[in-house]
């Protein structure tokens, strides 16, 4: 059976309670477990963190005079943690900061335990599918942390690294060879002189262009040998 380590900061015990109630049940109708621990202040979860949790379900608007969740969900990734991150609040309009954080997804008060199941679903999916190594991006406002198999492709735009995700574009700072050295053990290739390719995601040739999704990307010719080479390698060639 499998488990998951999991974080519910929630100032307001009872709710807590719920919560956990519904990670029960959820557990005994998908044959998994949901090994809980609970805080009360972010303060005290975050000095929990060592990078381990699989799902954090952090309240928003916690106790006046500590740090809120939005706070403590930026510390919590500076940390590393690439957490499914889960925002408790009856207050819809703090849907944009999750973005800032990589929230999954909102648990607006009062949870519905079908809505609920719904996003487990989901966050359980990315869970299973997940490999990789926990990648740092700074952006203008701060630093993100995705995971090395979410990145298709990395790009050189201007003085800026254009980090292409299943879901966003994401505009980073740093030098293409400094990644290239980081993720090569994650089976990342360069095609050209300013793209470094997962090779996860390739899924066609054509002539000098290589396919990800639904993008052709050129492969430079002084590239060329040395990306067929790790691209078989990759494939078992």
């Amino acid at each position: 059976m499998k488990q998951y380590l999991t974080a519910i900061t929630e100032d307001d015990p009872e709710y807590s309670r719920y919560l956990e109630e519904c990670l029960d049940r959820y557990g005994r109708e998908h044959n998994c477990a949901f090994q809980v621990r609970t805080f009360g202040r972010a303060e005290a979860f975050l000095e929990s963190v060592q990078g381990q949790y699989d799902l954090v379900f952090m309240d928003v608007e916690l106790g006046e005079g500590w740090m809120n969740g939005i706070e403590a969900a930026r510390a919590l990734r500076a940390k590393g943690s690439m957490a499914m991150l889960f925002f408790i609040t009856n207050m819809p309009q703090y849907a944009p900061s999750g973005y800032d954080v990589d929230a999954i997804d909102y648990c607006i008060k009062p949870i519905n335990y079908r809505s609920l199941s719904v996003k487990l679903d989901k966050a359980l999916r990315i869970l299973a599918n997940r490999s990789g190594v926990p990648v740092k991006i700074r952006v203008k406002d701060g630093l993100r942390v995705v995971s090395s198999a979410d990145i298709h492709y990395i790009e050189v735009m201007g003085h800026d690294l254009m980090f292409h995700t299943e879901s966003e574009v994401i505009t980073a700072y740093g030098g293409l060879k400094e990644r290239e050295e980081d993720l090569r053990d994650q089976d990342f290739a360069r095609c050209s002189a300013s793209v470094l390719v997962n090779l996860r995601y390739v899924n066609g040739l054509y002539g000098d262009e290589v396919s990800i999704g639904n993008e052709r990307i050129r492969i430079g010719r002084t590239r060329k040998k040395e990306f067929m080479t790790r691209l078989n390698k990759y494939l078992g060639g």
